[in-house]
């Protein structure tokens, strides 16, 4: 099923579009990102569309087709709804637990966690762990299963199911469940169960083992690049040119000079964890345009609201994945595999987006909100990790952006 894009008559307001041309402006200028692209959508069509900036400081310019390194939007992008495929084909129930599939290896305070529990954040695993310093000693067909028995073996947070705490460990582990269940690599999976029949070309991850020279070898490895890193002392300052590996491709926004891997990072995943797991992850590892993003969330949208229908992706548990779930403590502000916008203090998604909106963040500065009850879908891709992670700007600045847009198109009350 192709999905095929309608544009509407709608467009913003031209103050509304200086606002947020002025904001972008300014932040490329202040080094909060070298590059952003934008996509705004109401009722299912992409309604503005604008790219600015370059894919690295001083270089070439950002247009519609460059990939940006989706983070954590891999979880709701492809982690959940591959969830939703296994759910209906029978591969997986959402109140499994770890037992199905890790028979003999699951301690005891993880015998309540479940695939519910993961989805939603609340299996009482921690945020993150430096798996990749162990891991990249072993050869890369065995770190899966180690990776398995390392996140096992860590240390909870919380009891399962108590609370809901944000963990890229749970979706480690619901990247490994899925490859068991249905039986193959997570990247073929999306591939097969979403991007080709959608025809969406420009989502995709990287694999590390299919980034080949003409002779056959690994374009990357860990250290390649210069033998000392010095990352630029100003974030407006271009990276040197020798940071940059020979084979950088620019139809990529880069991400940070890496002073693990010693190098300007363009197409490889920023996230060193998913690096190490072949540059595919549950939790990490997706890479794509703002049209791409568009295109995979509006098919799930209508589906969602019954506009249209498809075996793999059944309207009940498209709308069970996009509703907030509940905890010990009370309602949490998860779904399964979603984020909604917090209702008390800071929201990324800024003050007018309702409380049926379902989104997420990634860590590279990329976001989606999508207001079910307004109909709008707000898509923010950046690469504010570049040239170093030292740099949380965007925090500030996507609320502003959010909220520019919803008060032009008359929510801003």
């Amino acid at each position: 099923m192709n999905v095929c894009l309608k544009y509407s008559k709608l467009r913003l307001p031209a103050d509304s579009g200086r606002r947020l041309h002025c904001e972008l402006k300014a932040a490329i200028r202040r080094g909060a990102f070298s590059g952003a692209s934008l996509l705004i959508s109401r009722d299912w069509a992409p309604d503005f569309e604008r790219e600015w900036g370059t894919v690295e400081s001083g270089g070439v310019a950002v247009n519609r087709s460059t990939r940006f390194d989706l983070a954590s939007l891999t979880k709701p992008l492809v982690t959940a709804p591959l969830c939703i495929a296994a759910v209906e084909r029978g591969l997986l129930n959402l109140d499994d637990t770890l037992s199905r599939f890790f028979p003999g290896s699951v301690p005891s305070d993880k015998e309540g966690i479940t695939v519910r529990s993961l989805l939603s954040h609340s299996s009482g695993l921690p945020a993150y762990q430096p798996f990749y310093l162990e891991l990249i000693k072993l050869p890369p067909k065995a770190r899966p299963n180690a990776l398995a028995s390392m996140i096992l073996q860590t240390a909870l947070d919380t009891a399962p199911g108590k609370t809901a705490n944000y963990s890229d460990l749970g979706f480690m582990l619901l990247g490994l469940i899925l490859e068991r269940q249905m039986g193959g690599r997570l990247d073929r999976l999306a591939q097969d169960f979403l991007f080709a029949p959608l025809g969406i070309d420009e989502l995709h991850f990287c694999p590390i083992d299919e980034r080949k020279t003409e002779n056959g070898s690994l374009k990357t490895h860990v250290g390649e690049g210069t033998s000392v890193l010095r990352p630029p002392s100003s974030v407006l300052r271009p990276p040197s040119s020798v940071l940059r590996p020979p084979s950088s491709d620019l139809r990529y926004a880069a991400t940070q000079l890496c002073p693990w891997r010693k190098r300007l990072l363009f197409g490889e995943v920023d996230d060193e964890n998913a690096w190490t797991l072949n540059g595919v992850s549950g939790h990490a590892g997706l890479f794509g345009t703002a049209r791409a993003v568009f295109k995979l969330l509006c098919f799930l949208w209508n589906i969602y609201e019954g506009n249209l229908t498809d075996p793999l992706w059944p309207r009940d548990l498209v709308r069970l994945f996009w509703t907030r779930t509940e905890v010990a403590e009370g309602l949490s502000g998860w779904c399964l595999g979603y984020d909604t916008p917090s209702r008390k203090g800071y929201s990324s998604a800024g003050r007018y987006f309702s409380s049926n909106t379902i989104g997420h963040l990634g860590f590279t500065g990329v976001s989606f909100w999508l207001d079910l009850e307004k109909r709008v879908l707000v898509i923010l891709l950046t690469n504010r990790v570049h040239p170093t992670r030292q740099n949380d700007e965007i925090r500030q600045l996507r609320p502003v952006l959010h909220d520019i847009i919803m008060e032009s198109l008359t929510y801003g009350n």
